[in-house]
């Protein structure tokens, strides 16, 4: 049952970071610098009514190399924070959490076409966005 709680908390935690910050307006473009991450993050953080500030310091301090990843590390920290609930993650474990991101990624093509175009599988996004959700936490 505490199972079934954290995976709709993650779903839901989820679809409102990948609807709010890779929805139908950024979709169809995944940063592959960093001056364009920054601009998507500091978007995205305004639209979910987060500080720019902090979800910009998430980004700098995001442990990865390719701006992509910086960037989905961040998406989930802007999720995290918007979403005090979705914290049951760091307690539950993250397995369920990457496997419910997976699947939202592969329900937009247009996401998975920029993954593979960043050199970045689905598992590897899904475990970057879950991390970032849980660095909210901490």
């Amino acid at each position: 049952m505490v199972e079934y709680a954290g995976v709709l908390t993650a779903v839901s935690l989820l679809a409102l970071s990948l609807g709010g910050q890779l929805g139908t307006r950024t979709a169809a473009v995944l940063p592959s610098t960093d001056a364009a991450a920054i601009r998507l993050v500091a978007a995205g953080a305004r639209e979910q009514k987060v500080p720019v500030a902090k979800a910009r310091a998430a980004y700098a301090h995001a442990p990865y190399a390719k701006p992509v990843e910086k960037y989905l590390y961040a998406t989930g920290w802007i999720g995290g924070t918007r979403d005090h609930a979705s914290c049951l993650l760091s307690r539950l474990g993250t397995s369920s959490a990457e496997r419910s991101a997976a699947s939202e990624l592969r329900a937009r093509p247009r996401v998975l076409k920029q993954l593979r175009r960043r050199g970045i599988t689905v598992h590897a996004a899904a475990a970057t966005l879950v991390k970032g959700v849980v660095s909210a936490c901490s």
